[in-house]
């Protein structure tokens, strides 16, 4: 699920307590835009669940540091312009382009401080991988693992520009924010796919669909005489029981 408000914090907190096998994820149009981005960027803002007050914002950046939220995501829905510039927002399709503008926008974060770098890999690469039985082919730098790497350039000034997205999108609500740091090369299983920010060699057919790789260990609830369903189960239990006795 895509978490937008800090109402949805507790419940995924309580959850997880419980043992719950659950994850959460955000992404960095709720990390970075309130209310007024329906002012300022009007029917491109669209997305579902909604873009939210400046209080949720908030709750969402302590969300990540404290571990409730486990991933930033993209959400990446490639809408054309059409699709998206509307008089009337209801009628406009949800969402926009989020691959290429995720890593720059979370690394500017990083470079803020309000996250480590450290933090970004393990919301973005690390814990994505483990979540999907994919660790550790993906999500680490370790012998034996794909050498799915990015190279960035922290200190790199940029401007988002919809116009030189690689995607078939060419709209985003963060048209002109300006950025530092920004990926510069990309490798997928050791070969380079990007590099000085083009799109280089024979990239068609060298993406491959992975499976889980390893069995997901099963969940191991806490407390679960705790839940609504146990108690209410207990006390007809123990109503049967006063009726059966003759008491009450």
């Amino acid at each position: 699920m895509h978490i937008s408000s800090a109402d949805e914090l507790r419940p995924l907190h309580e959850a997880k307590a419980r043992g719950v096998d659950i994850t959460g994820e955000t992404c960095p149009h709720y990390l970075l835009f309130d209310e007024h981005a329906y002012t300022d960027h009007r029917s491109i803002i669209r997305v579902n669940p909604p873009v939210r007050e400046k209080r949720h914002q908030v709750g969402l950046w302590e969300g990540l540091r404290d571990g409730t939220i486990d991933m930033i995501a993209t959400d990446h829905a490639p809408h054309i312009p059409a699709e998206k510039l509307r008089n009337d927002i209801w009628t406009v399709d949800c969402g926009f382009p989020g691959v290429e503008t995720q890593m720059p926008l979370m690394l500017t974060q990083v470079r803020a401080g309000r996250l480590s770098l450290s933090d970004y890999v393990r919301l973005t690469s690390t814990k994505p991988a483990k979540a999907f039985g994919l660790y550790p082919a993906k999500g680490a730098l370790l012998p034996g693992s794909d050498a799915d790497i990015t190279l960035v350039d922290l200190n790199r000034e940029d401007t988002i520009a919809a116009a030189q997205f690689q995607s078939r999108s060419k709209i985003t609500p963060f048209e002109g924010m300006k950025v530092t740091g920004v990926p510069m090369h990309t490798l997928v299983r050791g070969r380079f796919v990007m590099k000085d920010r083009q799109i280089v060699g024979e990239t068609r057919g060298w993406g491959r669909s992975v499976r889980r790789i390893q069995r997901m260990p099963p969940p191991q609830p806490k407390n679960s005489d705790q839940t609504l369903v146990a108690v209410t189960r207990g006390v007809g239990a123990a109503a049967a029981g006063r009726k059966e006795t003759g008491e009450g």
